[in-house]
């Protein structure tokens, strides 16, 4: 990340939060999570670096297979048997804190992916960057306000403060909580390439900025884990512009690119009227309404907001999607 992010993601951090300094966020440690695909140091002359683990909050419940990710490239058999026993214990709501770059190597085809929002602007949908220890200078201290780790929860967190369209109510309290929710499996940013305003016309953005953010993981765990979910933030400072729309057809190519067989959201909330027509549009069925489901900012007191399940069957896909070609290893 540039110091271009440092203004940009002072929008988004909460002033009465402190989040712990980046001198203490890594650590040496013997080895690495076994299930994920790591951006840390792997050779054997460094030591490799974790983000410092804080007890997560109850529904982080986190577990890990025993198999590992080869650096080779797989044959698609190999592939599929990765994928499969490498979700076979996770859920929408479980996972181990990562990097977010889960099987990157599968979507090099596609990322970073270049488009242009309506009103011009250029961005780009990439993984997330993160400051390498290497990064961290000589005086101990690396700008948190430059890290899109930061960047990612600090959006998380002002979503669940709005309390509008996920179901959380705690934010979370340090980045590796994050990291665990969010940065599991394959996780992106759109990012901006140009100066622009927000939304409204007013504030400037800058480049580098991030303008919204998504994960990719699975929905169920074993039998049921070619099913994947999507979570998906927009600024609310860029909402309007297309970010979302972007968001939602990167997810689907991806989605798929990364051996997934459907898709299926488990909560959009009737009152999300732009989530709901944003799904709506890009063609998934709605094949579900829950009745009093959620308990939402906005609604009259002892209100409760009926959700919609949403599916896609990413088998239909195109395999050219989005001007494409088909991804290599699906040849």
């Amino acid at each position: 990340a540039t110091n271009t992010l440092h203004s940009g993601v002072r929008h988004y951090l909460n002033p009465a939060r402190s989040l712990p300094t980046a001198a203490h966020r890594f650590y040496p440690v013997a080895q690495t999570s076994c299930h994920e695909t790591t951006a840390t140091t792997t050779s054997s002359s460094q030591p490799k670096y974790s983000s410092t683990l804080s007890h997560p909050p109850s529904y982080f419940t986190a577990t890990t297979s025993s198999s590992t990710i080869k650096s080779t490239t797989p044959t698609n058999l190999q592939q599929h048997s990765t994928l499969q026993s490498q979700r076979q214990f996770t859920t929408a709501y479980q996972g181990t804190p990562s990097d977010g770059k889960h099987n990157s190597h599968l979507l090099t085809h596609l990322v970073p992916y270049q488009s242009t929002l309506k009103d011009g602007r250029r961005v780009e949908v990439d993984f997330f960057r993160h400051s390498s220890p290497n990064d961290i200078s000589p005086n101990g201290s690396m700008e948190e306000e430059e890290d899109e780790w930061f960047a990612g929860l600090a959006l998380m967190n002002l979503i669940i403060r709005e309390g509008r369209s996920w179901p959380f109510e705690e934010e979370f309290e340090n980045v590796d909580d994050w990291r665990g929710y969010f940065l599991s499996h394959t996780a992106f940013v759109v990012r901006a390439l140009d100066n622009g305003m927000d939304s409204a016309g007013r504030n400037s953005s800058s480049q580098g900025e991030v303008l919204g953010c998504f994960y990719i993981k699975p929905n169920f765990p074993g039998r049921c884990s070619h099913i994947c979910n999507g979570g998906f933030i927009t600024a609310p400072r860029f909402r309007g512009l297309g970010v979302g729309r972007l968001m939602g057809n990167v997810f689907l190519r991806a989605a798929r690119d990364l051996g997934y067989k459907s898709s299926y959201f488990n909560l959009v909330f009737k009152s999300n009227v732009g989530s709901v027509k944003l799904w709506d549009s890009l063609r998934f069925q709605r094949v579900s309404t829950l009745e009093n489901a959620a308990r939402l900012e906005g609604l009259e007191e002892g209100e409760l907001d009926t959700a919609y399940g949403y599916r896609y069957d990413l088998e239909k896909l195109p395999e050219d999607y989005l001007g494409i070609g088909p991804a290599p290893h699906r040849n």
